[in-house]
């Protein structure tokens, strides 16, 4: 009763997901404090699977004493393949997502994405990945808007990759209708409001071996920018594991920001945030 309790508080936080018809793959739910600092290990791999307790978003939170950082443990919900198998060959996710406004506060960070990954040979340090999604992130862009970010690495943080364009490395191309730290507006409005999406899609381009990225809002998504395959080692390849969801943190001394629309699958038609229209290419 306790862990059904538990996954019920988890489920205030999370997205409510469509079903994934996608022949051949199967997305594994996941609900998880991850107590590493996220840029190192949070995005590492396919998730432990483990289901531990949330903060509330209506208390505070209680600082621990744990550590000597300001940030609280990131939480995050997130559907993901299996990796690392000989048969896992994937070149690219697509998603539909509904885009949400929160009035955050600095110290707290909300976010929807998916990622594109490659365990490497099994040491984080080898780990490579592809994030696109938007974020509400007062710390980076100095507003409580919602922004399309995409962030990479190809060593699991301890050298190469960043945010957006802040390092060498996603191009933008001429044209592109958005770019990386852009606001996007408007947003879904809970429940009465029109729902606002966001399409994306990370694909592999079979002659250059680019990672491209597409983006559509409320349209057909059109090529944007790309990673060039040289960024990456494993990557350059294929990926390995795919994952879509979303995660939250905040300061210890801050609440949990809301996730997704931050309303339950349960409080009313029209609430619950979601992903639709997902497919894998393989």
């Amino acid at each position: 009763m306790y862990r059904l309790k538990l996954l019920r508080r988890a489920i205030a936080l999370c997205f409510f997901y469509h079903a994934l018809q996608a022949r051949g793959v199967r997305f594994f739910p996941t609900i998880e404090e991850e107590n590493n600092s996220l840029d190192k290990d949070f995005v590492h791999g396919p998730a432990k699977q483990i289901l531990k307790s949330l903060k509330s978003n209506s208390t505070e939170a209680v600082t621990s004493g744990q550590g000597s950082s300001s940030w609280d443990d990131p939480y995050f919900v997130a559907h993901l393949t299996h990796s690392g198998g000989p048969n896992d060959n994937y070149y690219g996710l697509h998603a539909t997502m509904d885009v949400y406004g929160h009035e955050l506060k600095h110290g707290q960070w909300s976010s929807t994405t998916f990622w594109i990954n490659h365990a490497g040979h099994g040491n984080k340090s080898s780990y490579n990945v592809i994030q696109v999604g938007w974020h509400i992130n007062p710390d980076r862009y100095g507003d409580s808007h919602p922004h399309f970010y995409t962030c990479w690495t190809r060593d699991n943080y301890d050298a190469t990759g960043c945010y957006n364009m802040d390092c060498p490395g996603y191009i933008r191309v001429d044209g592109a209708v958005i770019a990386p730290r852009d606001a996007i507006h408007p947003v879904s409005n809970v429940p009465d409001g029109p729902r606002q999406c966001v399409t994306l899609r990370v694909l592999k381009d079979k002659k250059s071996g680019d990672w491209w990225v597409y983006y559509g809002f409320n349209k057909i998504p059109t090529g944007v920018g790309y990673f060039p395959r040289s960024l990456f080692s494993y990557l350059a390849e294929k990926a390995d594991g795919m994952q879509f969801g979303a995660f939250v943190k905040s300061k210890k001394a801050l609440p949990t920001p809301p996730m997704g629309s931050g309303a339950l699958p349960n409080g009313g038609k029209g609430r619950a945030a979601s992903f639709t229209d997902i497919r894998f290419i393989d």
